[in-house]
């Protein structure tokens, strides 16, 4: 029987709810992060690696602008997902393979951007400094890699208060020094709102993933959005 909810156990959900995470991963938000990075650093006519690919929702919103982007993603039931929502879509320039952000099964040189889209880096000690290196290796002279994250203190977006899981948010203050201080990255925040259409919806999806506390905030204020904070990590052409 489905749990109300797995406390944020996000390798449960890849690996045992990826519709859920399709639906967390589907509700509409603006602005969208693809677009905001299609702006910056122009998909157009390029071929893109995307990080973490989930079930498909990031590499079709970049496949609308780039010449090729190939899927990385771990688990099975995700690349299905991802295939299978991208065949509904109708979309032909996008190819899903199995690969994670410290091992990327591509040659070096072969892509004009590394992306990863809230991809998991855990820990991020270990994972981060891997990524940076791989994704160095397989970006061409002149490519761009970002990864973007919820930026520190917002895990869970304007609800981080109510989720309290310090241990969430050391991870993303973490990130911000590995990839900041130590690896020269950039990085560019983004207000978003996401937009579940009924309490009922936020429930199933945000609520499921994020916890009893934040199911008995939602009920309690009959929410139906949240705004959160996302954080840009870029390392730009000049130093690739």
């Amino acid at each position: 029987m489905k749990p109300e909810t797995i406390e944020n156990r996000w390798d449960i959900l890849y690996r045992d709810y990826p519709e859920v995470y399709d639906a967390f991963a589907s509700v509409p938000y603006e602005p969208k992060m693809v677009d905001i990075l299609q702006e910056k650093f122009n998909f157009k006519g390029k071929i893109v690696a995307d990080i973490g690919s989930g079930s498909g929702q990031s590499t079709m919103g970049i496949a609308k602008y780039a010449e090729h982007v190939i899927g990385l993603e771990p688990e099975a039931a995700m690349r299905a997902e991802a295939e299978k929502n991208t065949v509904e879509a109708g979309l032909k320039n996008i190819s899903y393979i199995d690969g994670k952000a410290e091992e990327m099964p591509l040659e070096d040189n072969s892509v004009d951007m590394v992306v990863a889209l809230t991809a998991t880096m855990y820990p991020p000690e270990d994972v981060i400094p891997v990524f940076v290196k791989e994704s160095k290796r397989v970006v061409r002279p002149g490519g761009v890699v970002v990864s973007v994250d919820v930026a520190p203190g917002w895990y869970g977006g304007e609800l981080a208060g109510v989720i309290d899981d310090p241990g969430a948010d050391d991870d993303l203050q973490m990130k911000h020094q590995i990839f900041v201080e130590e690896n020269g990255f950039r990085y560019l925040d983004v207000i978003q709102t996401s937009y579940y259409g009924t309490t009922e919806k936020m429930l199933e999806t945000y609520g499921f993933i994020f916890g009893k506390k934040a199911i008995e905030y939602i009920k309690e204020h009959k929410l139906s959005q949240v705004q959160w904070k996302f954080r840009a990590y870029y390392m730009a052409s000049e130093t690739v």
